[in-house]
């Protein structure tokens, strides 16, 4: 920044300025992201649990999203189940988490018009969470490593250093902490 004071043509210092300033965005994103997956199987170990239904807390986040307008042109649609059959006990922001990290996956490898469709299924002791998309698909070699910190694959037209690589390795870590699993499947 101490050579921007003598860049004399306006147009240029603008441009130079919108560069760092999206650096230093990149980064703070980074170290966050790197402080919160270092802090999450310690925070996970001591919290309490309690009854959720996931129907509800999906509804709310959906709602949420769409008054922000995030997911842009993509659609996500979203069967509600009935009250009470999809309960567990866990973490409500944490499984918010999970379910913003998915989505968020979802819509950046969505076309523009895409469609997202987020499934809730139950059984007598399991409930299920599936967040189908309209993008290229994961390669059968690919789909355990996506979950690894610091992997990230991004589509062609998203800015470089937009993602950390955490997001899906601590949605499966938060998963896991929940007793349950998170998978990549065609």
């Amino acid at each position: 920044l101490d050579g921007l004071e003598r860049i004399e043509d306006p147009a240029l210092r603008a441009q130079l300025m919108a560069v760092a300033k999206d650096d230093v965005q990149r980064m703070d994103r980074l170290i966050s992201d790197i402080s919160d997956a270092s802090r999450i199987d310690a925070q996970l170990a001591k919290a309490n649990f309690e009854p959720i239904d996931l129907g509800d807390m999906i509804e709310q986040m959906l709602l949420a999203r769409e008054s922000r307008k995030q997911d842009g042109e993509v659609t996500i649609a979203f069967a509600r189940p009935r009250k009470g059959v999809a309960k567990i006990e866990g973490e409500d922001l944490r499984l918010e988490r999970v379910l913003n990290n998915l989505l968020d996956n979802a819509v950046s490898f969505s076309p523009p018009d895409g469609r997202i469709e987020v499934r809730l299924t139950h059984g007598e002791d399991r409930v299920g969470l599936l967040v189908c998309d309209d993008g290229p698909g994961i390669p059968a070699e690919a789909r355990d490593k996506i979950f690894e910190r610091f992997h990230s694959v991004r589509p062609a037209n998203e800015d470089f250093g937009s993602h950390s690589g955490l997001g899906l390795a601590i949605a499966r870590t938060i998963a896991e902490a929940h007793d349950g699993s998170l998978e990549a499947i065609d």
